[in-house]
């Protein structure tokens, strides 16, 4: 993990897709998460807590970038970027060997007020890394930045130790592989908004998980609002940093986040490009499945959907010994209407019982009875026909299987039930 000519890092941390939730989709849009760092930390905790926990490659790698200083405020370690404060007879003489202007004084004045006390400058507290890219090109000492993944290195050094403050402030950047498909208009060289807000919705997931401590198992989140604002286009070629800050957030019993509001930026070159406001609760699934069904719809007619196409073929009915080959047309929660080949409508009875199995990603098998209702021959192809059944015996934890898969891969056949 050094950063000297040795050994080098990675070019970009990408974030695991458990962190996004993003399980079927093929890449997180999330790199370099991190906690927002601390400038100073004292040679108390650095000394007694920090360092001694640490193996010799990550006490190497840290202290590159944090190094020990003592002053009339006492002993501390200090980030390798802009000092948190600068003598007099050295601010002024930066001033003059960086020839800085009016309008970079005036700027440079709005981070850094005086303490007569100290004789020094102070850097102020609401100072953004974006503010501090651009003190550094200001003052000339680019040789003082510290690149997006040292930071996300340093920081899962830090969050091990609670002795080390935390702010609730995030940053990561927008990282898409080169391989990932995602849709853009081809005339319009520029980075999709849809892409952004699904960048920042995923960093608020993964922010929740890592920093608020939220399980990955057993939970759900309910999303309660998304609002977002575009101020310029994002350009393909040039990287965009994105920031959260925690707004309000809530904790459950067992120390984890149960609800939370923040305010994630986007910001390409310095400048803000996209500001994405998004609140959540986390519910237990126990919790959510009993509100969930509360809210269910009575209907005149039982809705029908269709099946994702990769689970059409996922059934088996049998009779007589013999599998009927079938393929899913549609599902309700009391029954199905397959397109089956291979044996003669005429031959199946409708007061018959038969067996079948079905089975869906996550929900599981499907197992019970059914009852044939009609026989329809398909007017294309006479070797094949259209079958509808009634489910007949089936347990309480196959009608409720039924019911998830429905939810998760059911498209509502709108032109039959709606009107």
């Amino acid at each position: 993990m050094k950063v000297s000519e040795k050994e080098e890092l990675p070019p970009v941390l990408p974030l695991d897709k458990r962190y996004t939730r993003t399980f079927y989709q093929e890449d997180s849009f999330v790199s370099n998460i991190r906690r927002a760092l601390p400038r100073m930390i004292t040679t108390d905790i650095m000394e007694n807590d920090v360092l001694p926990n640490l193996n010799e490659e990550e006490k190497e790698f840290l202290l590159f970038y944090y190094f020990k200083r003592n002053d009339p405020s006492g002993s501390y370690y200090q980030l390798k970027t802009i000092p948190p404060r600068i003598r007099k007879e050295s601010a002024d003489r930066i001033l003059v060997e960086a020839n800085i202007d009016d309008l970079g004084r005036e700027f440079l004045g709005q981070f850094y007020h005086f303490d007569s006390e100290i004789e020094q400058y102070v850097l102020n507290d609401q100072v953004t890394e974006s503010d501090e890219i651009r003190i550094l090109q200001l003052v000339k000492r680019r040789d003082y930045y510290v690149g997006n993944v040292e930071k996300s290195v340093l920081s899962e050094i830090f969050e091990r130790f609670p002795e080390i403050p935390k702010r609730d402030t995030f940053f990561a950047n927008l990282y898409i592989p080169p391989t990932h498909k995602y849709y853009s208009p081809p005339n319009l060289k520029h980075i999709s908004g849809m892409q952004i807000v699904e960048a920042a919705r995923q960093f608020g997931i993964a922010c929740n998980h890592m920093f608020g401590k939220v399980p990955f198992e057993d939970v759900t989140f309910l999303l309660l609002y998304l609002n977002s604002e575009f101020f310029q286009y994002a350009k393909m070629n040039m990287p965009i940093k994105l920031r959260a800050k925690a707004k309000e957030v809530k904790f459950s019993k067992s120390g984890y986040w149960n609800y939370s509001k923040l305010v994630i930026t986007a910001y390409q070159e310095n400048q803000e490009i996209t500001k994405i406001e998004m609140a959540a609760s986390i519910l237990p699934l126990k919790v959510y499945k009993r509100l969930k069904s509360t809210q269910e719809e009575v209907y005149e007619i039982d809705p029908r959907f269709r099946i994702l196409d990769r689970f059409k073929n996922n059934i088996s009915i049998r009779e007589n010994g013999r599998n009927i080959v079938s393929t899913i047309e549609n599902i309700s929660n009391s029954g199905f209407m397959v397109r089956c080949s291979g044996i003669l409508p005429g031959t199946l009875s409708t007061e018959q019982q038969l067996e079948f199995f079905m089975h869906f990603d996550i929900v599981g098998f499907v197992h019970g009875t059914c009852i044939l209702l009609w026989v329809k021959e398909d007017d294309n192809n006479e070797d094949m026909f259209f079958a509808g059944f009634r489910f007949e015996e089936i347990s309480d934890l196959d009608k409720a299987n039924v019911k998830e898969a429905i939810n998760r891969y059911g498209r509502l056949i709108e032109d039959r039930e709606i009107q």
